[in-house]
């Protein structure tokens, strides 16, 4: 699979005539190695070459997560030596370059200043080929999204009984993170939202130390990683019965995101789904009110291409993984958001998601 992968991304290389590849931790290189570690002091390396050789520079500590990998030469030191050495083995193994690429949008200025002792010529961005090769997600993928899905949905379902007037955001952010985990959630992609009432209105409300009332919205937010996948779910809930208002906001909001899923199929464009959406809530009276993006690709990241938004006129294929998260805010009243996951198919879309949407009230 992974050396699939990077024959993929050495025929875009060959292409553009860049000789080389450079990735850091995280998602890309995971992507295309299958090494997944995470950024840190020790400089580690991911190098991918024109006629598709693979090298890794890391430290010693992680010497095992590379050797349970396929393929590629590894060149390590220790803590005490440093990389000087191991990049100046690279350095000879790779000779002169012309053209290399890198990840300008994640990488550190330490990793750049470290492969700048590497010979060559030029230094390019080879992310956009790195995000349009990501784009569209294989069966293999699907299915690891497929259960994180699952897990996310199974651990709202668990969590709901502990919603009460008196618990604060926090303690129901810990009870589904504890869920997800119990489910085989590797971690969370983002800070857990947990957003009741007033602070509902925060598109990113974070879970504070506030209590819940009777008569409020609450806005949760979260996600689940399964095999490095990433499930990213909203619901709003209600505790009590809740204004009028709140209940009007509610179902726009609901019909906002319904009627952008229905229109999704290979052809339309981000723009186009994003532009439903919008048309429903700015008809209603609220468009000052919702203030993002219609949606975000998923995948190996809880935030990737493709952006569902206005002027985003890329066209949408069979394979690409997004959210549809309508929402609105009105400050000092509360906020609705509504998030599934969907797949673009051949005819249409499949919604990863069979969690209902109708307001639940606790």
């Amino acid at each position: 699979m992974f050396q699939k992968r990077r024959e993929k991304l050495v025929s875009r290389m060959q292409q553009q005539q860049i000789d080389l590849a450079v990735l850091v931790p995280g998602s890309n290189m995971y992507y295309f190695t299958g090494l997944q570690l995470k950024q840190s002091e020790r400089l580690t390396l991911a190098v991918i070459t024109a006629n598709n050789q693979l090298f890794f520079l890391v430290p010693q500590v992680e010497l095992t997560k590379v050797d349970a990998n396929n393929g590629g030469a590894i060149l390590s030191y220790s803590d005490e030596e440093g990389p000087e050495q191991a990049i100046q083995q690279l350095k000879n193994e790779l000779g002169a370059l012309h053209t290399l690429g890198v990840e300008f949008d994640t990488m550190h200025v330490k990793e750049q200043k470290a492969i700048e002792k590497l010979t060559y010529d030029n230094l390019c961005d080879i992310g956009d080929s790195i995000r349009e090769l990501r784009m569209k997600k294989d069966d293999h993928e699907i299915t690891f999204m497929r259960q994180a899905v699952q897990i996310v949905e199974e651990s709202l379902e668990a969590t709901l009984p502990t919603i009460q007037a008196g618990v604060s955001e926090m303690e129901v952010a810990a009870q589904l993170e504890y869920e997800m985990r119990r489910r085989g959630s590797e971690g969370t992609p983002f800070g857990t939202i947990v957003a009741s009432g007033y602070r509902g209105a925060l598109p990113h409300g974070r879970a504070s130390t506030k209590k819940i009332e009777i008569g409020e919205l609450i806005v949760i937010d979260f996600g689940a990683i399964y095999k490095g996948y990433v499930a990213d779910m909203t619901r709003t809930i209600a505790l009590g019965d809740v204004s009028p208002t709140l209940k009007t906001i509610y179902n726009i909001v609901k019909q906002a995101n319904e009627t952008a899923i229905a229109a999704i199929k290979p052809g339309m464009t981000a723009h186009d789904i994003d532009d439903i959406a919008r048309k429903i809530i700015c008809g209603a009276g609220y468009g000052d009110y919702f203030t993002h993006r219609l949606g975000h690709g998923i995948g190996l990241s809880a935030h990737e291409e493709p952006y569902l938004m206005q002027r985003n006129h890329l066209v949408l294929k069979s394979g690409m993984a997004f959210t549809v998260e309508p929402g609105i805010y009105v400050q000092d009243v509360g906020g609705v958001r509504i998030e599934d996951n969907l797949i673009v198919t051949e005819n249409g879309y499949e919604n990863l998601m069979n969690y209902t949407k109708e307001l639940i009230i606790l």
